[in-house]
């Protein structure tokens, strides 16, 4: 019987989300509480993708309705924020005081958008995208000049969005090719080429520093960004899109081990009995050089979510496949899994985009494609399958991928 416990969850994410909805569905009946820092609990990945073009309202970005909530029974505190965590009490401490005590504690504490110490960094209409309220700002430089610093997911889907909505881009990165510790070099120069194709004004160097051009007005006034190598340029709104830096400020703070990310197992437990954490602010234990997820990648922080969950009832955790995450920009679709940077040798297959594969001893380990869902869901079955292949047929564009797993 769950009818007696309670589950605190910090952050309202995919993660956190995720934590609190596969409870009810698969039978948690004790009760449900979750803080959300922001006015919804929403998904994160449609800022770049979607409302920064379209504008969509806080409420269609939102995982549910009011009547939805209800249904969950989720006490759900939103606009709070923990402010503290005794771990072994297994309770949780707002910004209004309010002491929230559960059998299970969950940390869905994410991450925030990392600045780089440059002069000017805090200047009116230097922005970053993280949050629905830093679309809102951004939305305010439509049709007009906007400096992106940073052209990896962030600022490469807002540079397009960006240009959707009618504004001059410069992007600004110090790597002739970005992007290539995700995509690999072949899918990142790819790419990248789509900015200048599209007509933005692409620098491969450093910011030196933000500077107002003149006495500021209402609006802060237009800002002189000075490049490293001496070049300056005039825009109206600065985006910063230089990363994310994890949250782990109540973890350390109640003691839990933390290494840049709060150390978890497979099931998401911390060094605490009672306390999990998923997503962005975690890290695996073991082995001791595994990665955080700083790339954010959505469905890992939901497998965290339902591995949470399963580990509250006492159940075993699904098993995982290939990590899978997508990018979209100038009305192109992105998929990539596995492994598509360090394990074999890399074999392009080409079409109107190419498709990009990484074979080692036989076997695929990763796959990337622009426009072609279906050929990164062949990719994952003969990933996760461990199904022999060969250069030739991964090269030969007759050969569909789904043929591959006949058989199998």
């Amino acid at each position: 019987m769950t009818a007696d416990r309670r589950v605190v969850i910090v952050g309202g994410g995919i993660g956190g989300w995720t934590v609190a909805s596969t409870l009810r569905s698969q039978g948690f009946d004790g009760g449900l509480v979750l803080i959300e820092r922001e006015a919804a609990c929403y998904d994160r990945p449609p800022l770049s993708k979607v409302a920064l073009i379209d504008g969509s309202p806080l409420s269609a970005l939102a995982f549910a309705d009011a009547a939805t909530i209800a249904d969950l029974r989720l006490d759900l505190r939103l606009g709070r924020t923990a402010i503290r965590l005794d771990a072994e009490a297994r309770s949780v401490v707002l910004d209004d005081g309010e002491v929230l005590h559960g059998d299970a504690v969950v940390l869905a504490t994410g991450a925030n958008a990392r600045v780089p110490p440059f002069p000017g960094a805090d200047l009116p209409g230097v922005l970053t995208l993280r949050t629905y309220a830093d679309v809102v700002a951004l939305r305010a430089f439509a049709a007009r000049s906007v400096a992106v610093i940073g052209a990896g997911l962030i600022g490469a889907e807002a540079a397009a969005a960006l240009r959707a909505l009618g504004s001059e881009v410069v992007l600004i990165d110090p790597n002739e090719v970005p992007g290539s510790r995700i995509f690999g070099s072949t899918m990142a120069k790819y790419l990248h080429a789509m900015h200048a194709e599209n007509g933005v004004d692409v620098r491969a160097d450093t910011i030196a520093g933000v500077a107002p051009v003149a006495p500021a007005g209402p609006d802060g006034g237009r800002l002189r960004v000075t490049l490293g190598g001496g070049d300056s340029i005039d825009v109206d709104g600065v985006l910063v899109g230089t990363g994310i830096t994890i949250d782990t400020t109540l973890a350390a703070g109640a003691g839990l081990d933390v290494d840049g990310a709060i150390l978890v197992d497979e099931d998401g437990r911390t060094s605490t009995p009672g306390v999990f954490a998923v997503g962005d602010a975690t890290r695996a234990r073991f082995p001791v050089d595994a990665p955080a997820n700083p790339r954010g990648h959505w469905e890992a922080a939901q497998q965290d979510g339902r591995a949470v969950a399963a580990a509250i009832l006492g159940r075993s955790r699904e098993p995982r496949g290939a990590e899978w995450f997508w990018s979209d920009r100038y009305g192109h679709h992105v998929e990539v899994v596995g492994d598509v940077v360090v394990r074999g040798r890399e074999v392009v297959r080409s079409g109107a985009h190419p498709t990009v594969f990484r074979i080692d001893g036989g076997l695929l380990v990763g796959a990337s494609s622009v426009d072609d869902p279906n050929a990164v869901r062949a990719a994952r079955r003969l990933i996760d399958r461990a199904v022999s292949v060969s250069i030739a047929q991964l090269t030969d564009p007759h050969v569909p991928l789904r043929s591959l797993l006949a058989g199998a």
